[in-house]
């Protein structure tokens, strides 16, 4: 379960940073953003969790996930 916690808020943290990170590069006001800016950044998001997601499910990764420590 803690496992579980861990992952959740990692995958979090990435979105959220994704999400910022793209606000950021594409120089727009988080006021000012239309419903088509909002969609775009969480594309972005979205697809930086899925990287990350699937890194943790990776069993020949060792260094995250479930292939940690198993060299």
């Amino acid at each position: 379960m803690e496992q579980t916690k861990q992952v959740a808020y990692t995958l979090l943290r990435v979105f959220f940073g994704a999400l910022i990170g793209y606000v950021i590069a594409a120089g727009l006001n988080i006021i000012d953003m239309t419903p088509q800016d909002w969609k775009l950044a969480a594309g972005a998001a979205f697809a930086a969790v899925l990287v990350a997601g699937f890194r943790f499910l990776n069993p020949k990764d060792t260094v995250y996930g479930l292939g940690a420590g198993s060299e």
